[in-house]
């Protein structure tokens, strides 16, 4: 499809399907340029801290993350919770990996403007991390937990 085929078939659309779309195509374009990945930059992801084997990182809860319920969706709190738990595992091995498993237990639906994940590895092979993580509102209300292993070459 052609540029102006394109621009054709977003005229169809209100403005705020175009915000999404537009927030869609800078995601993926920052993804190309800066290296990290779609969802990171789609759902707004911030990296707060990092150190050997620990990660902190915060997601804005939005419209575009809610259920039908108005509730953070759990594949997005699952989402945070792998991401951070791998950058915690990344920070330990100083190498990528890719996870083998991940458990998620929701605790309390996720609600308010932010939710802040921390991660941490907890036991240390020479390929295989095991971590787990808190995922907390901004008042400090435990959301989920979760445990997961990462695989480093």
């Amino acid at each position: 499809m052609t540029k102006e085929e394109l621009l054709q078939k977003l005229a169809e659309f209100e403005q705020e399907d175009l915000s999404v779309a537009l927030k869609a195509a800078q995601a993926a374009k920052r993804a190309r340029t800066e290296g990290f990945y779609f969802l990171h930059y789609f759902f707004e992801e911030e990296r707060i801290e990092e150190s050997v084997g620990q990660s902190l990182v915060t997601i804005p809860v939005t419209e575009l993350v809610m259920n039908p319920a108005k509730m953070l969706h759990g594949g997005v709190t699952a989402f945070i919770c792998d991401n951070v738990m791998g950058m915690a595992s990344y920070m330990e091995k100083g190498r990528s990996g890719v996870t083998l498993d991940l458990s998620v237990r929701y605790h309390k639906p996720g609600k308010g403007a932010r939710l802040i994940a921390r991660g941490e590895v907890v036991s240390a092979g020479s390929r295989i991390n095991s971590a787990r993580c808190e995922v907390r509102d901004e008042q400090g209300s435990l959301i989920a937990t979760a445990t997961g292993s990462f695989y480093h070459r």
